[in-house]
């Protein structure tokens, strides 16, 4: 896919794409890397440190994997499904009522604004550095006056992608007249939380508190 999106770009009839942020792959490949090294250390040293102080090293990867990893933005033909630390938000099509990026991708809805962890907005004057070729081709709800573009739009920060895929699915429904009805099931936003990332988060500092305070 290019800088704008264009290659690959998704279908509203059947196609799905669910964005994380890139940046934070990195960082949990030199997170797991840190890890298993530490426990090699501690295994080396004997197997009392490795009881003791192993589960602290798991926590400190699995917290790094739910920060950078784990949120998502997944844009399908149902709706847009924004899932963060340890909630997940499923947001239908007609409930969105605007979209967002001054700060990270922001859908408004008709039950509130949900903020998508794994897409911030870059710096203000990102679009220096962008070339203009580059913002040409966007959703026609991208621009602003004067057919301006925000930093937070730019299609090469994570907002700006997020964003590109929700507006260019939205537009293709719209256009396609299925919100034309603007009937919408409910709020048209239904949270829920992550259980098993929840239990295992819980679980995990149990383990670790635990081992540190009762092993010698």
């Amino acid at each position: 896919m290019d800088a704008n999106g264009r290659d690959r770009m998704i279908d509203a009839s059947s196609d799905s794409k669910t964005l994380r942020p890139r940046f934070g792959r990195v960082l949990v490949v030199l997170a797991g890397v840190v890890v298993i090294a530490v426990l090699v250390s501690l295994a080396i040293t004997g197997i009392g440190p490795l009881v003791r102080f192993g589960p602290l090293a798991l926590l400190g990867a699995y917290v790094v994997w739910l920060l950078f990893w784990s949120p998502a933005v997944t844009i399908a033909p149902s709706g847009v499904i924004v899932r963060n630390l340890l909630r997940e938000h499923e947001v239908t099509w007609p409930a969105i009522e605007r979209i967002d990026t001054k700060y990270a991708l922001q859908l408004y809805t008709t039950a509130g604004t949900v903020t998508a962890w794994s897409a911030p907005a870059p710096g203000r004057h990102a679009t220096f550095r962008v070339a203009q070729p580059e913002l040409g081709g966007l959703p026609e709800s991208t621009y602003a006056a004067e057919r301006s573009v925000r930093p937070g739009d730019i299609p090469t920060s994570e907002s700006g992608l997020a964003a590109l895929y929700v507006r260019r699915f939205w537009e293709q429904l719209r256009d396609a007249g299925h919100l034309d009805s603007g009937v919408i099931e409910g709020t048209g936003v239904r949270t829920h939380l992550l259980r098993r990332e929840t239990i295992v988060l819980v679980v995990l500092i149990a383990v670790a508190v635990l081992a540190a305070a009762l092993l010698p």
